[in-house]
């Protein structure tokens, strides 16, 4: 330290100057000041912590407005369920005695047995598959390869497990023999197999799409329309162009041409002839019964017209908005789902239809001999059985379904999640085990 009268520097922790004896000024000690700084800052932080404590909650609003936007709510997931028959399914199907479902890996899933227990269904191996044909005797597929699969009560048909190339199966029935399996290749072939077949396809080339209604309507690129005979009942289609559908009941024939326009078989002619369904334009589809027409126009109307003045058909003069046909041939009763959900009947001649004033909001029907099905908007299914019911279809607590499939005695629903319910019958354990 050097003394401020003489300037003698002190190495000393001295209180006086050595030379001098001059005192020297006392060191100024900070640390006074530096804990009345924390003392100052404890109390700080401690009276700013009891005030937030002793704040109010912040309103509900406040949070949203500096939250991150929320994405819109997932539907809920379905419930879990017990009687699930089948997880992981694309696609149903029911028959008489067994209900299968196509996973989305590529594999089947089988509940019950065939009508021939004794052939069996061998499924086992059975992988990539993208098309499924289901009868009650044997099952045909086809693989992502192309390649045929069948099993059950195959006899007659072994000659499909060597083709290649198949893009598309159709199984056209015989009312007198067992049935052609025809396969459509990727270059334009139509192939065919079956225990009595009687004709030739190989003479077909550039076939674009095979139409299945007691005869097999083969159309090229060209629209031209060639007829592979399984029934031959559709022979007078032979060299038409522009076919798009074909309807078929008892003796007469119809077909939907692709312009919507309608041209009916030779087998009309030879009984009728000058009704109004040859000025029908725009057609969608078309519905037959036993003397009477009806078609679904493009702007939601439903046209009829029988087959001689006088006789009954369903009265549809008033309906509108409909988007979906169905004809029951056995009651003569006509149903028409609107666009809006609702659905519309009418009977010809005697009888009444079903009371469905209470079915709302439905997205599709499905009809057979014993029974009518929906499917709604919001998953759930709705049944009308007739008199001739097989059995009992309990759908009341089903939900998020996506799609049915209603079998002869049977009904099976797919839902959002791939699981499967059935019900009906399940003498053959087509609805799983027993509880």
């Amino acid at each position: 330290m050097k003394c401020p009268t003489c300037g003698q520097i002190c190495r000393t922790n001295r209180e006086t100057c050595a030379l001098c004896g001059t005192p020297f000024p006392k060191k100024r000690s900070h640390s006074g000041l530096v804990f009345t700084l924390l003392v100052i800052l404890a109390l700080a932080l401690a009276g700013l912590a009891a005030w937030l404590l002793l704040q109010p909650a912040r309103p509900a609003e406040d949070d949203a407005r500096i939250a991150e936007p929320e994405l819109p709510a997932e539907p809920p997931a379905p419930t879990p369920r017990a009687d699930v028959l089948f997880t992981d399914a694309a696609e149903i199907y029911v028959r008489e005695s067994y209900t299968l479902a196509l996973r989305t890996d590529g594999t089947l899933a089988l509940a019950g047995q065939s009508a021939s227990p004794e052939f069996g269904f061998d499924l086992f191996d059975w992988k990539g598959i993208v098309q499924v044909i289901p009868e009650d005797y044997f099952i045909f597929a086809l693989n992502g390869e192309g390649r045929v699969r069948m099993t059950g009560e195959v006899s007659g048909y072994e000659e499909a497990a060597r083709w290649m190339g198949v893009t598309r199966l159709t199984f056209a029935e015989s009312s007198t023999g067992p049935g052609v399996l025809l396969g459509l290749t990727e270059d334009g072939r139509v192939l065919a197999a079956g225990p009595e077949l009687d004709f030739d396809p190989s003479r077909l080339e550039n076939v674009v799409r095979l139409i299945p209604s007691g005869d097999v309507l083969a159309v090229n690129a060209e629209g031209r329309v060639s007829v592979l005979p399984i029934q031959r009942m559709l022979m007078d289609a032979e060299g038409l162009y522009g076919v798009a559908e074909v309807a078929l009941h008892s003796d007469f024939a119809f077909y939907r041409m692709e312009d919507g326009s309608v041209r009916p078989g030779s087998s009309y002619y030879i009984y009728f002839s000058n009704n109004f369904f040859f000025s029908w334009k725009d057609t969608l589809t078309l519905r037959v019964g036993d003397r009477y027409l009806l078609g679904l126009m493009g702007d939601g109307r439903v046209l009829g017209d029988a087959f001689l003045h006088g006789e009954p058909l369903p009265d549809t003069s008033g309906w509108s908005g409909v988007v979906q046909l169905e004809l029951d041939t056995e009651r003569n009763i006509a149903y028409g789902l609107t666009e809006d959900g609702r659905v519309l009947t009418s009977c010809a001649g005697e009888g009444s239809p079903p009371d469905l004033s209470g079915w709302e909001n439905i997205a599709e029907l499905q009809l057979n001999s014993a029974y009518l099905a929906a499917r709604t908007r919001d998953g759930r299914v709705l049944v009308c059985a007739f008199e001739n019911a097989p059995a009992t279809l309990d759908t009341a607590d089903w939900d998020q379904v996506t799609a049915i499939c209603l079998g002869p005695r049977n009904l099976a629903a797919l839902r959002a999640d791939g699981t499967v319910l059935v019900t009906g019958d399940n003498s053959c354990g087509q609805c799983g085990p027993a509880a």
